[in-house]
């Protein structure tokens, strides 16, 4: 018979024996039982942190989805700002352009509102301009064979005034009203050498002739014509060396160089007024002031 191992505990209430066994097995049974206890606690916390570790990475994926969605938004946005901020520096540079061509003095410090206004204003006052007075190119010419002033009559070979400007073309070319006006007469003038002649009257005293035309009818006396439409073509009618346009300016009855008014542009719109100094300008100007405000400088 096999001796078994007893263990004795003593305290104030006696002494107890147990077997060694018995000791074993019940250590055993407790530490089996703590290590499943912290096995399944430890599962649960592994579990409930593997959850908020897939939440976080989730959480992860769409802050970075986010953050790369408003980085290409703020690109296209940074694009456009761009884009725009070329666009409204163009802008300024055409009205810039536009304030030097129209001799208006350019100050970049100014709103662009303000500026655009004043341009505006000064459009509609140059179209008055344009609109009444004679402007700009009457046809298509290939040069001035003869200008204002004294000259030798290529005909006649004596030295006297030419009153008007010589547009070399070949006959048929097409002649445009250079300003609104009323056909004052056409006819054929035998005397003058002119031969067929178209006048023009126009606003603020202003009246414009054509010479040597085409036998061609066009317009007739007291029928009102707009600035381009068309009035005649050149010929070579009359006491002529060539095929040319003899065009004229008037102002009240005073003969003007028609070579300033041809040149006429929005581009050099002060020019003519210190150039010709046979027109009333100033009073002019104060006419036209009274609906659109002209450049100080004016």
């Amino acid at each position: 018979m096999k001796n078994k191992f007893t263990v004795t505990i003593s305290d104030v209430h006696g002494s107890r024996h147990f077997l060694l066994h018995q000791l074993i097995k019940k250590f055993l049974l407790y530490f089996t039982l703590f290590v499943a206890l912290s096995i399944l606690i430890g599962s649960f916390v592994i579990l409930f942190l593997m959850k908020e570790v897939s939440s976080l990475e989730a959480k992860k994926e769409s802050a970075v989805a986010e953050r790369n969605e408003l980085l290409v938004q703020n690109e296209e946005l940074q694009a456009k700002i761009s884009e725009k901020a070329q666009e409204y520096e163009n802008i300024r540079d055409k009205i810039s352009n536009m304030e030097e061509m129209m001799g208006l003095r350019v100050n970049d410090d100014e709103n662009i509102d303000t500026r655009l206004e004043e341009i505006d204003v000064t459009v509609m006052q140059q179209k008055t301009f344009f609109d009444n007075i004679p402007s700009g190119d009457v046809m298509a010419y290939s040069d001035i064979s003869s200008k204002f002033g004294w000259r030798e009559n290529p005909v006649l070979k004596r030295k006297e005034f030419h009153t008007g400007l010589d547009l070399r073309a070949p006959i048929g070319t097409p002649i445009l009203a250079p300003a609104d006006g009323v056909v004052k007469f056409t006819q054929y003038n035998q005397n003058s050498g002119y031969g067929n002649v178209v006048s023009l009257d126009h606003n603020y005293g202003f009246e414009s002739y054509y010479a040597h035309l085409q036998n061609k009818t066009v317009v007739k006396e007291g029928q009102f014509v707009k600035k381009g439409d068309l009035i005649a073509y050149s010929g070579n009618s009359g006491m002529s060396t060539g095929p040319h346009l003899h065009y004229e300016i008037k102002f009240i009855g005073r003969i003007l160089d028609p070579e300033p008014f041809v040149h006429w542009r929005g581009s050099n719109f002060v020019e003519i007024f210190k150039k010709e100094k046979r027109v009333t300008w100033e009073s002019l100007i104060k006419l036209i002031n009274a609906q659109y405000p002209l450049p100080k400088q004016l």
